[in-house]
């Protein structure tokens, strides 16, 4: 299956959101930390708010590969002070928090998004899947 990926990452003085469709494919969860932290960069945000928001894309984007089904979608818009990073798929299960054991690799990715983000959230789509929403609130930088 040929990789989709669509980038609008605006350039103007107040930008406010941009987005990326990939495939359910591990390489998409690369693809979009690079689209998290070149977009933040670009919008002159401190380096702390980029580090957290790209952990916080990267768990969200690995569990909608994972678990979800069809294209991952992520949006990311800056108000004035907080990012909403908000990652869409074709599931609608929604996320589950738990305890992974000292001896699992998998299991930690929504105790990372809870650490880092003031809140996050996660419903149903209209058009089908699930959404989930993480909000980080914006450092001086």
């Amino acid at each position: 299956m040929a990789a989709t990926t669509e980038i609008a990452i605006p350039r103007a003085a107040e930008p406010t959101s941009a987005s990326l469709t990939l495939p359910a494919a591990l390489t998409s969860a690369r693809k979009a930390r690079t689209f998290t932290a070149q977009a933040l960069r670009l919008w002159g945000e401190a380096e702390e708010l980029v580090e957290a928001a790209v952990l916080i894309v990267c768990e969200l984007a690995t569990n909608a590969i994972r678990h979800g089904s069809g294209l991952v979608t992520l949006r990311l818009l800056l108000e004035p002070h907080a990012l909403h990073v908000e990652v869409h798929d074709g599931s609608a299960m929604p996320p589950v928090q738990r305890t992974a054991g000292c001896d699992e690799d998998r299991g930690r990715g929504m105790l990372i998004v809870d650490a880092l983000a003031e809140t996050w959230s996660c419903g149903t789509a209209p058009e089908g899947g699930k959404w989930v929403r993480a909000t980080v609130a914006r450092v001086a930088g």
